[in-house]
């Protein structure tokens, strides 16, 4: 009688055990891969949302105070959407729990909203004259205004003018941000000595967050180099806030840009991203950056830092900014990434990143050089 051969029992379940065991490690590694295939590309896109967000900040801000005079208020302290500052004037911040550890402390949860004012320095300026002898044409007051220069197109009108002064003495030099628009005035020349007139426009009622700090004066008789010399530039004011997305399939919050800050091109006030009333059609918001969920501005003058811009005053070196740094926090929120955590105060699970930099004012550069506080 022949002998039947086959497996045992202990036999099949050690190579069933085997088997899973295998089978386990071939699905983990499986999983592990599609898990990363999904989460690369969204932590690149976190990346390079928060680093082209962060790369404009950083020219606005090497750009702020461009052409304006020495001691002026180039970062806006407080206005009428953010009569108490603009520290902390935003939405809720969301941010992780690494982005969070790094706050200062005493910092508000919510986000910053930001704002510095310069100049266009790609387009050229223009030299207001007077048309009348004694001159009586007084910058800052709305009218018709007499420029040396053509108007050149990049001043876009209508929009905003920054027009500022050269007396011969920095403490008494200062700037107002007024509309501007195409005049239909009859033309006019400058005088003395029958300058021809090269531009007309008509500028508005001067912006009231930004007063002059000086009394107004009017131009000189004579053509520039003499003093007081009033100029005219395409006016800046970069703005920046966190508001939610106008895209109903995706709400998360998102960095908002303004060239004109709260303003429309003729002076009126005008609908923030975080306004009921915001509209996207004609408004001089745009979204510059998805996923960008918290937004933090500090200021150093003389000392330590601060979440507030100082006072600037006339003749104190000590009271003009020197650096600034800006603290972006970022997200990635698609469902189920791999590494996505929790936020405080119901914010969905994602991946979190923090991006932080430091920029100096090149305009507050170059002046604290020339009154020889930088050696």
């Amino acid at each position: 009688m022949r002998h039947e051969r086959g497996f045992s029992l202990v036999e099949l379940m050690v190579a069933m055990t085997v088997t899973l065991i295998v089978s386990g490690a071939i699905y983990g590694l499986l999983t592990s891969g599609s898990n990363a295939f999904r989460r690369e590309p969204e932590l690149a896109d976190r990346q390079q949302n928060i680093r082209s967000a962060m790369d404009l900040i950083s020219r606005d801000v090497f750009n702020a105070g461009a052409a304006l005079p020495t001691f002026s208020q180039v970062f806006t302290r407080a206005d009428g959407g953010c009569p108490g500052g603009l520290n902390a004037c935003g939405v809720d911040g969301t941010m992780g729990a690494v982005a969070a550890a790094a706050r200062g402390a005493g910092d508000a949860e919510e986000t910053d909203v930001f704002e510095m004012v310069s100049t266009d320095e790609r387009c050229p300026h223009q030299t207001i004259c007077c048309t009348v002898q004694p001159c009586t044409t007084v910058p800052g007051a709305p009218g018709d205004f007499v420029t040396r220069e053509e108007v050149p197109q990049c001043v876009n009108l209508p929009g905003l003018a920054l027009v500022t002064t050269v007396t011969g003495t920095a403490a008494n030099d200062w700037f107002v941000i007024q509309p501007a628009a195409a005049t239909t005035a009859a033309a006019a020349d400058c005088v003395p000595g029958g300058n021809a007139r090269n531009g007309n426009l008509t500028l508005g009622n001067i912006l009231p967050d930004w007063p002059p700090a000086a009394a107004i004066v009017s131009p000189s008789n004579a053509p520039p180099p003499t003093t007081p010399v009033v100029f005219l530039y395409r006016g800046r004011i970069v703005r920046y806030r966190i508001a939610p997305s106008t895209d109903p399939q995706d709400d998360a919050p998102t960095l908002w840009r303004s060239e004109s800050g709260r303003y429309a091109t003729d002076g009126t006030v005008v609908f923030e991203p975080t306004d009921g009333g915001f509209t996207l059609a004609g408004s001089p918001w745009e979204l510059v950056a998805r996923g960008i969920e918290d937004f933090q501005v500090e200021y150093q003058a003389a000392g330590a830092w601060d979440n507030q811009p100082p006072a600037v005053t006339a003749g104190d070196w000590n009271s003009l900014v020197r650096r600034v740094r800006i603290t972006l926090s970022a997200r990635a929120s698609a469902q189920n990434l791999q590494g996505a955590t929790t936020a405080a105060g119901g914010a969905p699970d994602a991946v979190r990143g923090q991006l932080s930099t430091v920029i100096t004012p090149r305009a507050a550069f170059q002046e604290l050089q020339m009154g020889s506080q930088i050696r």
